[in-house]
């Protein structure tokens, strides 16, 4: 008997099982993309001693005291191309039009194996959501609407030479315990997005920049940000709007610890117009990015001021269906800085296709720096090697390998 009731249930889950199986689906996806780059004019400084604010010492970089410059040779070690990372995405269908979905996204350093973005395994994206017809909902940590604003129009988007190089905070605009809705109407694109603690990992970079839940101030490392767009087969157009807050009011009882020195009532806050056009084989996008940082921006040689204006004119054009070439002209100007501060950095790539997933490519940058603006050309190279001199010029040049899967 109750080897018959076994053979009945099993009977009766089996439908259910192969159901769920049909309307369900998980993809495991990814790209490893690793580059050897080339640049020159790195700035060498002496050192110097200071408190370490334990009672002892500590031996930091004097940037009053450039004894040289030298060059390097080295692999890229936070983009290539493209980001290398693998993820896995599903949704599953509810009926009625509604469906769960969610994606898990680990970037990686494939030069070491290491995590990047702080670390975190799933640091490029980890949220949960449902989707219809009406838009989706998520919950997570998930990419900001003044990425997904550039996105269509950014033709280098992550690559080591791209608009990064200027502004770190593009790549990584992204938030920790964040909701955000997004929308497609006929052709138009809206997003909105909240977080509280939008990024809780430390590392004193701009992916991991310290700014956790603050359970006693509400406004403390928060974000918040909105993205409109309109796209039709040949042109689109796209706005977007970006605050973050930081925490602590500067005092020794309440410090100012998180990367980009905010208090909770300071923001650092970003709008973008940008546009894009086809014609055939080519694409050309116009981008302007307003940034102004009520903390203050500074390079190690002097005070930028609170406000800069990016611009950026890039174009793909795709040669036959095996080669690609693209590039950017970027001009990044700090309005209010000690001194007249600015920099030019230009881009060219070409990309050669062996398959559908594979391809090899050359990419070189120069960027020329003016007053106490420090850019380094080489935005995908994290560390004191890639340091820029203060109003001086860089040249960088990669050759890499990029798979997908």
């Amino acid at each position: 008997m109750k080897l018959k009731n076994a053979a009945l249930g099993l009977a009766l889950t089996l439908p259910l099982a192969v159901h769920a199986q049909s309307s369900t689906s998980v993809t495991l996806y990814g790209v490893v993309d690793t580059a050897v780059e080339y640049l020159n004019n790195i700035p060498e400084f002496g050192t110097m001693t200071v408190p370490d604010g334990n009672g002892g010492t500590r031996v930091v970089p004097n940037y009053a005291n450039q004894i040289g410059k030298h060059s390097s040779t080295h692999f890229t070690n936070l983009t290539a191309s493209v980001p290398s990372a693998w993820g896995l995405r599903g949704s599953e269908n509810l009926g009625d039009g509604l469906s769960a979905v969610f994606t898990l996204e680990s970037g990686f350093n494939p030069g070491t194996g290491a995590s990047n973005q702080g670390g975190r395994l799933f640091g490029r994206q980890a949220f949960v959501g449902l989707t219809g017809d009406w838009g989706q909902v998520a919950f997570g940590r998930q990419y900001n609407m003044l990425m997904r604003g550039l996105m269509y129009a950014d033709v280098l988007g992550p690559n080591a030479h791209g608009m990064a190089t200027v502004d770190a905070y593009l790549a990584n605009a992204r938030m920790d315990n964040s909701i955000t809705y997004m929308g497609s109407f006929n052709g138009f694109r809206l997003g909105a997005g909240y977080a509280r603690g939008r990024d809780t990992v430390s590392g004193a970079n701009p992916a991991a920049t310290g700014c956790g839940v603050d359970y006693t101030d509400q406004s403390a490392c928060s974000a918040w940000n909105a993205m409109v767009g309109y796209d039709t087969a040949n042109w689109g157009v796209a706005a977007a709007y970006d605050v973050i807050r930081g925490q602590g009011d500067g005092t020794a009882a309440n410090p100012t610890t998180n990367y980009y020195g905010l208090t909770s009532s300071q923001e650092d806050r970003r709008w973008t117009l940008n546009g894009y056009v086809k014609f055939d084989a080519l694409k050309v996008g116009l981008l302007y990015v307003n940034r102004k940082n009520e903390a203050g921006m500074s390079s190690y040689a002097g005070a930028l001021g609170d406000r800069s204006d990016l611009w950026t004119l890039n174009a793909s054009y795709r040669v036959s269906p095996a080669v690609t070439i693209d590039g950017a002209v970027n001009y990044i100007r700090y309005k209010d800085a000690d001194e007249s501060s600015k920099s030019w950095y230009y881009v060219a790539r070409a990309t050669y296709a062996l398959s559908k997933r594979t391809a090899v490519y050359a990419t070189a940058a120069y960027i020329a720096n003016k007053g106490y603006a420090a850019n380094s050309a080489a935005g995908g190279t994290a560390g004191r090697g890639p340091m820029a001199e203060a109003g001086g010029k860089q040249t960088s040049v990669a050759v890499g390998l990029r798979h997908s899967f």
